[in-house]
């Protein structure tokens, strides 16, 4: 066998490490959870370590993120993990605060679900 750069192995795990990286991103973006980081991460990973890093990152960012329900934006339609207050990205408010609990619900209930003040 001839030393050198194994082409076939080297393509092939940036090509599953940018898979990965792009998953993670979308995800990442989502739950408001620094995208970026975690896509770089597993690429970084991946040519440091090779394709044993892309488990590794891949595996403690889906440990690490942020749990619960993604909804729907109603503005623009992308989205957002349950908890937030503002889309992440479009920055408009997906809750309203109530007047009487200051706790926030959601944009289209009538009625506070923790203290039953009609909403306006």
């Amino acid at each position: 066998m001839k030393p050198g750069v194994n082409w076939p192995v080297t393509i092939t795990t940036l090509a599953v490490a940018g898979v990965a990286a792009w998953w993670t991103f979308r995800d990442a973006r989502g739950r408001d959870a620094n995208p970026l980081l975690w896509a770089a991460g597993i690429v970084i990973s991946a040519l440091m370590v090779g394709y044993v890093g892309i488990p590794i990152v891949f595996g403690a960012y889906l440990l690490l993120r942020p749990r619960g329900a993604l909804l729907v934006c109603p503005h623009c339609k992308r989205r957002y993990i349950y908890n937030l207050a503002f889309c992440p990205h479009c920055a408009k408010p997906v809750k309203k605060e109530c007047l009487r609990c200051h706790d926030t619900m959601p944009l289209d209930a009538d009625t506070c679900p923790h203290c039953g003040m009609k909403a306006l």
